[in-house]
């Protein structure tokens, strides 16, 4: 890879077909409506959680956001913090926390096909990403790739449980 990799990567490829699958969930939920609602479960469960992996998502979103921001600028690889817990952390807010609790708000099942989808087409975008810092970073990247899961911040998760 040639030249410096934009702050945003894949980002704006991400969001864009994230978004274009997204509202055709929404279009075939709003028209096929209440077919796909879910009510199996009651309302105020999803509710609930919905508001936490939304309250969960966004500081770790923001988290994520000040952090790449910081690295950017010094062009240093950041392996601790909440890049330890998974490789692409901006990424996982939204796939992991955010968009699966907007959906339990909006309480679809067919919704919840969209953060599944995210999470495959991220899987392909961001080895773009990889392949830079690979570039960039070499082997220091290499390791920190191994030990560091992609996506999924199991690390966290599993070290939450562990304190409750």
């Amino acid at each position: 890879m040639t030249g410096k990799m934009t702050l945003r990567g894949v980002g704006p490829k991400f969001a864009a077909l994230s978004a274009i699958y997204g509202m055709t969930t929404v279009i075939v939920n709003w028209h096929f409506y209440p077919f796909f609602q879910i009510d199996t479960v009651p309302y105020w469960i999803l509710l609930m959680l919905g508001i936490l992996f939304i309250l969960i998502g966004v500081p770790f979103l923001i988290t994520a956001i000040l952090t790449v921001a910081r690295a950017y600028r010094t062009n240093k690889l950041v392996t601790d913090g909440i890049y330890k817990f998974c490789r692409h952390p901006l990424y996982a807010a939204w796939v992991v926390f955010i968009v699966p609790g907007i959906v339990l708000l909006v309480s679809s099942w067919i919704g919840l096909t969209v953060p599944i989808f995210m999470y495959f087409i991220l899987r392909i975008l961001v080895q773009e990403e990889e392949a830079y810092m690979e570039s960039v970073f070499g082997s220091e990247y290499l390791e920190y790739k191994k030990n560091v899961p992609c996506i999924l911040p199991v690390g966290w998760i599993k070290s939450l449980v562990r304190n409750i």
